[in-house]
């Protein structure tokens, strides 16, 4: 079943303060102005942090943003887990969001930029990733209508507009661990929370993302873990056609790690020893991926 990740128990930080709103006049709301990035946290670790906070620096400057220090952020975090030991002992889920602040009406960058930087925690069930239950789940993947755009200026980075991810997520009740969003020239591009990686034999294949979709911190480990592996991986566009062809579907992020797909489009996947191969090599690297806060 797909759980939910987190319960409703969430606190947060905004701009080193504990709150919980914005004012109204927040760019964030009227537009989706900002970024975010979602990191795992267990035990007072970190991972993957360094990718997380080097893809927040290079999409602030994508959208003209400024990006606060990368002490200033691990400050913020380091002081919700100590005020939050035991949500802190366990697992967890740090979120960032950074909004361009507030601004006049109207769609023009205001002319002198109110940063508002805000760091959420919240519980992370251990049975919802892969990394956290050292087993590789599986699961369904359902097959969503609502498409991706098609923007490159906007391609792989993880900005506030995220309405066609909703809209996707919404098709669907039950038990399915994703859906996967296509783009107009029909070409996979992602899930509505994950990255697709496709196996046949011992090569790998994941959908180019220069058009549009989100550049995963989880692609990326596992693209240079592949590397690392002697593992080919084609980056390519992929069809539905040609998915259903493959020996086995498997989805990323940074939270599940990976889960591999059992049934799509009606059709079973039943060959998933490389990707319990590909699961094995990430979760015996995931230590050092992780930093101390």
């Amino acid at each position: 079943m797909n759980k939910s990740p987190h319960n409703n128990l969430t606190v947060s930080l905004i701009n080193g303060v504990a709150a919980d709103y914005l004012t109204l006049d927040d760019r964030a709301i009227h537009y989706g102005d900002g970024l975010f990035e979602t990191i795992l946290c267990r035990a007072g670790k970190l991972y993957y942090w360094p990718q997380h906070f080097s893809r927040l620096q290079h999409s602030a400057q994508r959208l003209k943003m400024p990006c606060p220090a990368e002490q200033l952020l691990l400050d913020d975090i380091a002081r919700l887990l100590e005020q939050n030991s035991a949500m802190a002992a366990s697992a967890c889920v740090i979120k960032i969001i950074l909004t361009r602040g507030a601004g006049e009406r109207g769609y023009v960058f205001p002319k002198k930029v109110s940063l508002n930087r805000m760091v959420l925690l919240s519980p992370l069930a251990m049975d919802y990733s892969s990394l956290l239950s050292e087993k590789l789940l599986s699961g369904r993947l359902f097959l969503c209508q609502q498409q991706v755009s098609i923007n490159k200026n906007l391609a792989g980075i993880k900005h506030l507009n995220r309405l066609e991810n909703v809209l996707a997520r919404n098709e669907w009740q039950g038990d399915h661990i994703d859906g996967l969003m296509l783009n107009a020239h029909q070409h996979v591009i992602e899930g509505t929370a994950s990255n697709l990686f496709a196996v046949k034999g011992r090569q790998l294949f994941t959908p180019d993302l220069a058009l549009g979709g989100v550049n995963g911190i989880m692609r990326e480990v596992i693209l240079s873990l592949a590397e690392k592996n002697s593992i080919q991986v084609m980056v390519q566009n992929l069809t539905l056609e040609t998915l259903l062809k493959m020996d086995a579907l498997f989805i990323s992020n940074s939270l599940i790690g990976m889960k591999s797909v059992t049934e799509f489009a009606e059709v079973a996947y039943n060959k998933p020893q490389f990707s319990h191969t590909v699961f094995d090599a990430l979760l015996n690297s995931m230590e050092d991926y992780a930093q101390v806060v």
